[in-house]
């Protein structure tokens, strides 16, 4: 994980056995539990005939379904099944991928579409990688820009990393101190561009850090499908009401 050695470089003018410790604490998560398996297929039609509303979803390993048992666990399947009527789900995201990286590798993807909503769950990895709030802001409007036109933007905030089990302390509290900068660039770009916004981190970070066994994945860093769930409920609490079902 060099992404555990990347949020080192904050620790630059600390005392020398304060980075022992956090360098300790990265070596650990480093060596933390794997998730096996593929790749998850979301893409296809749920919720039956009739017309469909066409989503799709840009982003990072949460949006890709990582840490979920099954397809129907998946954030993008939970959340299109919550919204009650037919939805052709597409989902563009990859684990791993930061905010730079889906306007690289998604948005092109995305520009030869039409859909209804686009959904970006991504940020995350930016916080790891160390990606400075000026090059996460600059990424995203590009990212928001790109949507098609007619298109609704559903922006998930940053997560809050600070309640991630496989990062003991002061690492987990460090990197949620990082997610809540970045959080907030996703906040503002929403505001700037009339998008909507989803506070993963408000609704949802109290209840991982008080139940983490039950919230996270085997990895202890991923959501878990009961995770996922809550991580919808969000969602599904502030989408555009034309996405529901009427």
């Amino acid at each position: 994980m060099g992404w555990a050695r990347r949020l080192l470089a904050v620790a630059v003018g600390v005392p020398a056995v304060a980075v022992a410790v956090l360098v300790a604490e990265a070596n650990l998560a480093r060596r933390g539990p794997e998730l096996d398996g593929p790749r998850l297929e979301l893409d296809g039609r749920l919720g039956g005939i009739g017309d469909a509303l066409d989503v799709v979803w840009v982003g990072d390993s949460t949006a890709a379904g990582v840490g979920a048992s099954t397809i129907d666990d998946a954030l993008p399947r939970v959340v299109a099944a919550g919204l009650g009527r037919p939805v052709e789900l597409r989902v563009l995201a990859r684990s791993g991928a930061t905010v730079d990286d889906v306007v690289a590798h998604q948005l092109p993807v995305l520009a030869g579409l039409a859909p209804d909503a686009v959904f970006v769950s991504a940020g995350a990895n930016d916080v790891t990688h160390l990606t400075s709030r000026v090059d996460v802001e600059r990424a995203y409007r590009r990212l928001v820009a790109g949507v098609p036109a007619g298109a609704a933007a559903v922006l998930l905030g940053v997560p809050d990393m600070g309640a991630i089990p496989r990062l003991a302390q002061p690492l987990r509290a460090l990197a949620g101190w990082r997610a809540e900068q970045l959080d907030e660039v996703v906040r503002q770009v929403a505001r700037d561009t009339a998008s909507t916004y989803v506070d993963i981190a408000g609704r949802t970070g109290p209840v991982f850090r008080a139940d983490p066994d039950r919230f996270f994945a085997a990895d202890d860093y991923h959501p878990s499908d009961e995770g996922y769930r809550r991580w919808a409920e969000a969602v599904l609490e502030v989408v555009p009401s034309t996405m529901l079902a009427g």
